[in-house]
């Protein structure tokens, strides 16, 4: 394939939501893609036949929802992420696609505020993330750009773990019979859109003016994540050239 390939993001946000755009934006840019083509998922359901068009598939998160939610387009996701596994797509999967795959496949994921984390965070490859053709560009220990309190608590079978983290412990996994690569923290963020992100979603994870005060110094004066900004583009040149460049 010699040409940029054809991209689709899976959005898990409403569309009202004013992240949804910044998103795809975030996506586009990290991913170094001219187009982006987009699926509304919360619209309603989905055509799997019509995912075959795609060379490569992103997923995001879903800010004002969780994968434990009781909601149809919930468990139409979770299907979709199966349906993905087996038709092989080259896939990327961010914190609430993360944790959507685990549960799909058979894992644990609980709501846990205790465990929050957003922000940047200190992340370590594990002996299988050092091997993986994708996350052993990464060194052995990175910083990275997380927003979340959902948590997977147990991995699934046929699942290969790739990054750990110390206050929620499962951070990365790869799909052992597919190309489908999952992270609980954004690769397609940077300081700078973790913050716009923030003060969109501020309500929502900030108990009291004072905690959200906290959070939000905490985010202006972390450091930036370069590191994690290599995943995307590596994963849209394999998908051009069949080769991986290291």
């Amino acid at each position: 394939m010699s040409t940029l390939p054809r991209t689709l993001l899976i959005s898990l946000r409403d569309q009202q939501d004013p992240v949804a755009k910044q998103e795809a934006s975030c996506f586009k840019a990290a991913a170094g893609l001219d187009e982006l083509d987009l699926l509304q998922l919360t619209n309603g359901t989905y055509n799997a036949t019509a995912l075959q068009a795609y060379d490569l598939i992103f997923i995001g998160g879903s800010g004002a929802y969780s994968v434990l939610d009781d909601t149809p387009w919930i468990h139409a996701f979770l299907d979709l992420l199966l349906d993905i596994c087996a038709m092989g797509i080259p896939t990327h999967a961010s914190c609430f696609g993360f944790q959507g795959l685990a549960l799909a496949l058979g894992g644990g994921v609980v709501h846990d505020e205790a465990r929050r984390e957003l922000g940047v965070r200190a992340l370590q490859l594990t002996d299988a993330g050092k091997t993986d053709p994708l996350f052993s560009r990464l060194p052995t220990q990175f910083y990275a750009q997380l927003g979340h309190h959902d948590h997977v608590t147990r991995l699934p079978q046929g699942v290969t773990e790739l990054v750990t983290g110390q206050m929620s412990p499962h951070q990365a996994l790869k799909v052992d019979n597919a190309p489908f690569w999952a992270t609980q923290f954004h690769p397609e963020l940077n300081r700078d859109s973790t913050m716009e992100r923030w003060l969109v979603y501020r309500d929502h994870y900030a108990s009291d003016p004072e905690s959200g005060a906290e959070i939000e110094n905490d985010i202006r004066n972390s450091p930036d994540t370069p590191e994690t900004s290599t995943l995307l583009p590596a994963l849209v040149e394999w998908v051009r050239t069949g080769s991986w460049d290291r």
